[in-house]
């Protein structure tokens, strides 16, 4: 097995290794590593939930919901306030590839499909610092890893 180490392969992963990808955000943790029971593949799911629960919703809302952090792949998961312009710009350009690789599937930026994903996100992280403010202990989601990569793998038509 070979690295993952551009976006080229990222999204070839995405596309052809779901559960190599789903592994590699369920290893990383959010908030700089500070919170072991927040994974980036448990955001991403709790995004995927809201927008799954809007009936407007296309399914390209979907794969993003899901797929909106796998540039955290190639850039790790980084503490807001130490995440700059070089940072937003590179993360940028990994999730155009994606966007590229999946031209059909995902809506494209600043789209209202778009839009509507990374609201879903916001909800989703606030809600995970509100936990962590709390202490309290949040996603227990059984067999994550699958999940991820049999909703991928549904929303992609493979």
């Amino acid at each position: 097995m070979s690295l993952i180490q551009t976006p080229e392969q990222l999204a070839d992963a995405i596309r052809n290794d779901p559960e190599r990808v789903a592994a590699c955000l369920g290893r990383i943790y959010r908030f700089g590593g500070q919170v072991p029971n927040c994974t980036v593949l448990n955001h991403s799911l709790s995004v995927y939930d809201r927008i799954n629960a809007d009936p407007e919703a296309s399914n390209g809302a979907r794969l993003w919901a899901l797929l909106h952090d796998c540039h955290e792949i190639l850039t790790g998961d980084v503490v807001r306030p130490y995440v700059n312009a070089r940072l937003r710009m590179d993360q940028q350009e990994i999730d155009a590839v994606i966007v590229e690789r999946l031209p059909l599937l995902v809506p494209q930026p600043e789209s209202m499909e778009w839009e509507r994903v990374m609201a879903a996100d916001r909800s989703a992280g606030a809600w995970e610092v509100a936990e962590i403010e709390r202490g309290g202990v949040f996603y227990g989601v059984p067999f994550a890893v699958a999940l991820w990569a049999d909703l991928v793998r549904e929303l992609i038509g493979g």
